[in-house]
């Protein structure tokens, strides 16, 4: 590694984004390192797609590069690229049932059932598709508050700032996405495997990030 790229790679996210700011790509291309993997699998969870998934996790990063002064320093720069994630997944969400209503998609995303390491694929699948089936009966919100309290495991609280809402529309978000996962696992007489599904999803996508094709495509928008 030569000297420069190492002493990039000790900078902190602040610095980096202060180069970035000043148009250096190098700088940009270690935040894009740091971060892509966390933008796609939560993007990938709260989307259970892997077009779409690719679609928000490019738009977070464009976004950053040419807006980076948007920055909002009372956040981590994760928490900041998670919330981008999040506002990017719900606007997706939207599309995609638009789609839906017309008929162009699909309602429910099982097509790509993803593998969990060390884990029995079918019962991986069972899961899978169950969680399709349960956001498809969910609001954008509730999806995304499903995520990140009960795959990513991030207290309430800090959900409620990362998001920008009250903690009890946050609260209040989580119960009813959980009720409406566990309605799925009725119909299958399997609320007791509630715990044990939800350990399959949050292992879900933790090494699925096409980080070279994603990287490409950022990079085309941004023409680096």
């Amino acid at each position: 590694m030569k000297e420069d790229d190492a002493y990039l790679e000790s900078c902190s996210d602040m610095a980096l984004l202060k180069d970035v700011a000043r148009g250096r790509e190098d700088a940009f291309m270690v935040l894009l390192d740091r971060y892509l993997d966390v933008v796609s699998v939560t993007s990938f969870r709260i989307l259970c797609d892997r077009e779409d998934s690719e679609a928000v996790t490019v738009k977070v990063f464009v976004s950053l590069w040419h807006d980076v002064l948007a920055y909002d320093d009372s956040l981590s720069l994760r928490d900041f690229l998670l919330r981008k994630t999040c506002l990017y997944s719900r606007m997706r969400i939207m599309r995609r049932r638009i789609l839906m209503f017309i008929g162009v998609r699909n309602g429910v995303f099982v097509k790509a059932s993803p593998k969990v390491e060390n884990e029995d694929d079918y019962v991986t699948k069972q899961a899978w598709e169950l969680y399709c089936r349960a956001t498809a009966h969910m609001t954008p919100l509730q999806t995304i508050v499903y995520v990140l309290c009960e795959l990513e495991g991030m207290l309430q609280d800090d959900v409620s700032r990362l998001i920008g809402l009250t903690h009890f529309r946050v609260s209040l978000a989580c119960q009813r996405a959980v009720a409406k996962m566990k309605g799925e696992l009725h119909h299958f007489n399997r609320e007791d495997d509630y715990m044990r599904f939800t350990g399959f999803l949050k292992k879900v996508a933790e090494s699925l990030t096409d980080r070279e094709k994603l990287t490409k495509s950022i990079l085309k928008y941004i023409e680096i």
